[in-house]
C-alpha cells in the first residue's frame, strides 16, 4: 500500500488521540507502534518504513541521523528510489519540465516564423 500524506497525518492523529487517554494503548504505541497502528486503524505499515515513538513524559532529545552513504558516487536508497521510476512525484516533475521546454520551444519557433513572415512582407 502506498500511503498519502493525508493518510499518514490521519493515522498519526488517531494514534496520538488514543494514546493520550488510554494507558495500555500508549504502552503498546511505545513498544510496538506497528501493532498500535494496526489496532487503531486496521492498516498495516510495512516494517521497512521506520517509525520511532518517544513518550513525551520527562526530558528527551531525538537525534535523526542522515542516511548512511556508501561510496562517494553511490546514490542513497532514497535517491535511488526517486530515480528508479518508483516516484510519481518525480515523474510528474520530469514531465512537467519536459512540457515546459517543449512549450517554450514551440513559442520560440512561432516567433521566428512571425519574424520571417514579417521580413518577406516588407
Amino acid at each position: 500500500m502506498s500511503w498519502t500524506e493525508e493518510q499518514i497525518q490521519e493515522t498519526v492523529n488517531a494514534v496520538m488521540v488514543k494514546a493520550s487517554s488510554d494507558a495500555a494503548f500508549r504502552a503498546l504505541a511505545v513498544s510496538d507502534i506497528y501493532a498500535a497502528i494496526q489496532q487503531e486503524t486496521g492498516q498495516e505499515v510495512p516494517r521497512e518504513f521506520k517509525i520511532n515513538v518517544v513518550d513525551g513524559t520527562g526530558y528527551h532529545a531525538t537525534i535523526v541521523l542522515p542516511e548512511a552513504r556508501g561510496e562517494a558516487d553511490e546514490l542513497t536508497e532514497t535517491e535511488l528510489e526517486s530515480v528508479a521510476g518508483g516516484s510519481k512525484d518525480g515523474a510528474t516533475d520530469f514531465f512537467n519540465g519536459v512540457g515546459s521546454i517543449a512549450e517554450d520551444a514551440a513559442r520560440a519557433a512561432i516567433r521566428v516564423g512571425e519574424n520571417v513572415g514579417n521580413s518577406y512582407a516588407k
